[in-house]
């Protein structure tokens, strides 16, 4: 086995004497106990693990993509903040290892995922937990729903505003002529386009977590489509509720521009679309008569239908449009038929248990970002940080405080966590269509359909042996001859595209 090395130390842990020898004498330690070739060490110096943008970690970058090339067996690391301390991120880089062949082992943590059960878990984790926690975990949201019900804007301001004293939205005079420029040349017909060239021109940049860039058509179409101008807040459900804040743009400088914008079609006709959002068995689903791709359709009533591509482009093939819950209640009772034996579930909630502490403490971090927005105010008020980077700054750590999830909200994800492996086929009735998805695409690779049948299922490889495993099990407590839909050898493919 060859095994590599990834050790890191940030700038605050430099000055506070933390050891990358001590790091590199672990790792050798553990290679010399297991016979493993210790073939290469990946060291990074004064990088933060925070972040989620791996171009940060130049040294990190590399070694997934030399774990991507296949260029060792084993990734070992001390201590898992040392790989990230962002749970989200890891378990995004533990499924790319898994799916490159390589092995992960967090030494401090006792992780070992080099074992066949361990790499099994691993994809058990990483699926679930992912899942549960991108879809399901609604704390995060609570405090940005409170603050949305006080009529307080969440995150970054747009353009052209900023805070008051007191935490309410006012026009920032460095900006907000800009604003007022882009409505009014917007009254006038000017495209989309022509507004961000203007803005440009004149030195205005946009706003944003992403830096001062140049504007845009989209970053303009944004702006002069956003209803926070009027005295809003989006209500996270597509619709809009007033704000405490007063309105920036006239009403009816608002209209003429909203007005101008509908008529100049050569701007606006791609762009004001929305994006169709994914259905449940988007882009798994394959027609069994040519082989081909389903796509999602919609019936003369509205209702969502499964169409074959090949048919659509009206080439020949058989099968025609079918509604789609029509086969969602038949994927139920795949999934009715799945069940994860219980060691493996229990192992697997060890395991997010250990995830949790290694990055979760609540109390330290919401402690290190206060100290941060002190440090910040007092160098804004000694001038030496200037009011747009204090601002800047200031939205920026108090986003991340409003994202940490409280223990007990810790508590309820891992119950969560919990219930999806109990019963996938419950958590797939209640979830909405892009959590199916998610999950649909966790557990299978392909899904094929022959008129009104889901004939043939392709689970993941990680989670063939479960479905296998219930196979083996209704045969041998039947003697009818009979199996479960989905569970014929005829039609479960495990083994190839096609059975």
């Amino acid at each position: 086995m060859r095994a590599r090395l990834y050790a890191r130390v940030s700038t605050e842990e430099q000055t506070e004497g933390y050891s990358i020898d001590a790091q590199r004498r672990a790792f050798q330690a553990l290679c010399q106990g297991r016979g493993w070739i210790a073939e290469h060490e990946y060291i990074e110096e004064g990088k933060s693990a925070r972040t989620e943008d791996i171009n940060k970690r130049p040294v990190f970058k590399e070694m997934m993509t030399d774990a991507l090339a296949r260029k060792f067996d084993v990734m070992v690391v001390h201590k898992l903040d040392r790989f990230s301390r962002n749970l989200r991120i890891t378990l995004e880089y533990f499924d790319k290892l898994l799916k490159a062949g390589v092995a992960f082992v967090s030494i401090n943590e006792q992780m070992d995922f080099t074992t066949p059960s361990g790499k099994v878990h691993l994809a058990l984790l990483g699926a679930f937990a992912q899942y549960y926690s991108d879809n399901l975990s609604q704390e995060t949201k609570k405090g940005w729903a409170e603050r949305k019900a006080q009529g307080l804007y969440c995150g970054l301001l747009p353009f052209g505003a900023m805070k008051g004293e007191d935490g309410v939205p006012v026009p920032d005079t460095s900006t907000y002529p800009g604003l007022l420029m882009a409505f009014e040349l917007a009254a006038q017909g000017k495209s989309d386009r022509d507004v961000a060239q203007s803005l440009n021109s004149r030195g205005f940049r946009t706003a944003g977590n992403r830096g001062h860039n140049l504007f845009s058509k989209d970053t303009v179409r944004g702006m002069l489509t956003n209803r926070f101008y009027q005295g809003y807040l989006p209500d996270g459900n597509g619709g809009w509720l007033r704000g405490k804040h007063e309105a920036f743009i006239d009403e009816d400088l608002w209209n003429q521009a909203q007005e101008a914008r509908r008529k100049n079609r050569h701007s606006t006709h791609t762009s004001c679309r929305g994006k169709t959002k994914p259905s449940s068995l988007s882009g798994i689903v394959y027609c069994w008569h040519c082989k081909g791709r389903m796509h999602i359709g919609f019936s003369s009533s509205g209702k969502t239908q499964l169409a074959c591509s090949t048919r659509r482009k009206g080439l020949n093939c058989s099968q025609r449009s079918v509604s789609l819950s029509l086969y969602e209640e038949q994927i139920t009772r795949y999934l009715e038929a799945f069940h994860i034996p219980e060691d493996y579930r229990h192992e697997v909630l060890e395991l997010h248990r250990k995830l949790q502490s290694a990055f979760v403490d609540v109390d330290a971090e919401r402690a290190r970002l206060e100290a941060r927005l002190q440090r910040i105010k007092d160098l804004y008020e000694m001038g030496d940080l200037g009011k747009e980077g204090y601002i800047q700054r200031r939205e920026a750590i108090q986003t991340e405080l409003m994202r940490l999830i409280p223990s007990e909200g810790q508590s309820k994800n891992l119950d969560g966590l919990a219930a999806v492996l109990n019963n996938v086929a419950e958590v797939w009735e209640e979830a909405n269509q892009e959590q199916k998805n998610e999950l649909a695409r966790c557990i299978f690779e392909e899904i094929w359909i022959k008129d009104k049948q889901v004939i043939a299922v392709k689970p993941r490889p990680d989670f063939e042996p479960f479905f296998r495993l219930n196979y083996e099990d209704f045969v041998t407590r039947n003697n009818e001859g009979t199996t479960p839909m989905g569970f014929e050898p005829t039609i479960f493919c495990v083994t190839g595209r096609y059975v």
